[in-house]
Order: C-alpha cells, then sequence, then structure tokens
C-alpha cells in the first residue's frame, strides 16, 4: 500500500534547510532518502509547508533530522504502478498502455510525480502520486 494515508504530510527536511510556514519544498534530489528540500527556481513543487521544522528539547530548530508539516500541490491520487519498477522520491511517472503508470518516457503522457520513499513497485499495490501536470 501507500506510504502516506492522508494528505497531510510530517516530511523529514534535509539537514541544515529550515523552512518556514509557506515554504515550497521538493525532494531532495541529492540524497535519495525521501527527504525535502526548499525549492529551486528550475525545481518542480510538490509540497508547501504549513510551520516551522521541528525543534529540539531546548526549543531550538532542529538542523539534523528534523521534520516538516506540508501539503502536497496538485491533486494526489493512490495508483497502480508496473510492478518490479524501482522509483524513487519524486520520480515522473507516465501513462502506461497497461491502465498502470510507469516511469518509462517515451511517447506516454506525464501523470505526475511520486510520492514516497525509494522501492520497487509490488504487482496490484498502490502508491501516492501527484497528478500536477509539471515537467
Amino acid at each position: 500500500m501507500a506510504d502516506f494515508p492522508s494528505n497531510l504530510r510530517s516530511m523529514t527536511v534535509k539537514d541544515g534547510v529550515l523552512p518556514k510556514a509557506g515554504h515550497l519544498l521538493n525532494y531532495d534530489a541529492t540524497s535519495g532518502a525521501g527527504t525535502v528540500d526548499l525549492t529551486a527556481a528550475t525545481d518542480a513543487c510538490f509540497f508547501v509547508a504549513l510551520d516551522e521544522s521541528s525543534r529540539d528539547a531546548d526549543n531550538a530548530l532542529e538542523t539534523t533530522g528534523a521534520t516538516v508539516t506540508a501539503v502536497p500541490v496538485g491533486g494526489m491520487i493512490y495508483c497502480r504502478i508496473n510492478a518490479s519498477e524501482v522509483i524513487v522520491a519524486g520520480q515522473v511517472l507516465y501513462v502506461g498502455a497497461n491502465g498502470e503508470a510507469t516511469k518509462t518516457a517515451g511517447s506516454n503522457k506525464i501523470l505526475g510525480h511520486y510520492l514516497g520513499s525509494a522501492l520497487t513497485t509490488a504487482a496490484g499495490d498502490l502508491y501516492a502520486v501527484n497528478t500536477k501536470q509539471t515537467n
């Protein structure tokens, strides 16, 4: 089943990043671990932060292993992805000929971006996909 049970997310933040409410967030492409980072001008935005990043016991902002509450932009759906595809956070997904999404590009139309941790897909499972069409 998909990683996320609702639209509201508790996201792990890239070390050293301190998002605040309203910041636009993208998956950190350098870590591959599903952490989020602030968007750059050429990034696709996947989430908007609802508050500031987490604080430690002394009420100081955490700079390592911090979390932030965020919501996805666009419409989030759960859909099937072809079995045995290795996908990562933010993976661009395309409409497949068999009624399932695929990471294989070609003449396929873009469906959206995968919203979850890196994994290998399993037949019949559902995965969270942001259907905002960005290129």
